[in-house]
């Protein structure tokens, strides 16, 4: 469990222990994990009691994006990018909860995992000894909502990226594309990704900045637009992608059926020109012994002149009619 004070005056975070928070006068940031319930016990020496409900919420790593206000406190729930090892190929991209909790005194983070947490978002700070143009508890949230929904609109390079490899791959006339399986997978995540995370997550975005009775200066204000705004985006982006990939499937059928079509178009050809050479043929393979111009010497090139005429013959009409 981190803690860091905030100076409205300077922007500078300080880190301090749970003694200092006690009496600070400063807008306090608790960042913890749910690993243990320490945070729990911190809150509640402030005198800041969660309701049992919301300590339930925290713990619950499948909670879906959720706000509520209380006498005492509000309770922000969004769901923040879990990348164990950098990997968001096929779509893979798995989101963890992060519990927000906020007075105008006291902001507390609760992550699911350590690999959601601000440690390095907090060093950064720490390091330039300033968070810019953060006067509340209320600003600071809003620095880090903003930074995971940067994450969303990141997840926009490799979505792309997968999505024209695919294409390439389905639009090759000399390949073979055998990922249908992947395809179909990705395609199913992308549409759970758009419709249990990005829009209620967007939702309750909007809900929030509209219900919040904590004070908003302007910048704050300017910044929870900006918020608001980059989820339409990565709601559009989404939508953008799911329809690429639906159209990419539509058209790679399209173009396989069109494949087919002319393969089947140049047999019938095929076909239509042997078939009166094999009657041509058959009649005077026929073992009767007698066959007119069968004792001709010059019956074989009669009839292989024959047969070249009614081939030439029939490519002749095929292309007057423009069926070739």
């Amino acid at each position: 469990m981190q803690i860091v004070s905030i100076d409205p005056q300077t922007n500078h975070l300080i880190p301090i222990s749970l003694e200092q928070a006690r009496t600070s006068q400063l807008p306090v940031w608790i960042d913890a994990t749910n690993q243990n319930q320490d945070w729990v016990v911190a809150l509640a020496s402030l005198g800041l009691d969660i309701n049992e409900q919301h300590i339930q919420d925290t713990q619950n790593p499948t909670h879906p994006p959720f706000y509520e206000a209380t006498e005492h406190y509000e309770i922000l729930i969004l769901r923040a990018l879990h990348v164990v090892d950098g990997d968001t190929t096929h779509f893979c991209a798995t989101f963890l909860p992060i519990t927000f909790i906020v007075n105008q005194h006291y902001l507390v983070t609760i992550h699911a995992t350590t690999y959601t947490d601000f440690a390095e978002l907090r060093e950064k700070w720490l390091q330039t000894c300033r968070c810019q143009y953060v006067h509340s508890t209320l600003g600071l949230m809003s620095l880090l909502v903003d930074w995971l929904t940067d994450q969303y609109l990141n997840l926009r390079t490799s979505f792309t990226q997968q999505l024209e490899y695919w294409q390439q791959q389905l639009l090759n006339p000399d390949g073979h594309f055998n990922d249908w399986t992947e395809l179909l997978k990705a395609s199913s995540r992308l549409r759970h990704y758009r419709l249990l995370t990005v829009e209620p997550q967007e939702e309750v975005i909007d809900h929030w900045i509209d219900e919040t009775t904590l004070p908003v200066d302007a910048r704050t204000e300017v910044r929870l637009n900006d918020i608001l705004g980059h989820f339409e985006r990565v709601r559009r982006d989404a939508e953008a992608i799911q329809s690429d990939l639906d159209n990419l499937t539509q058209i790679y059928f399209s173009a396989t059926n069109q494949r087919t079509n002319e393969i089947m178009r140049v047999l019938t050809i095929v076909s239509v020109i042997f078939l009166p050479l094999n009657l041509l043929a058959g009649i005077y393979g026929m073992n009767f012994a007698q066959i007119p111009g069968a004792n001709s010497p010059g019956g074989f090139f009669v009839i292989l002149s024959a047969m070249l005429v009614i081939a030439g013959g029939i490519l002749w009409f095929l292309r007057w009619r423009h069926w070739l």
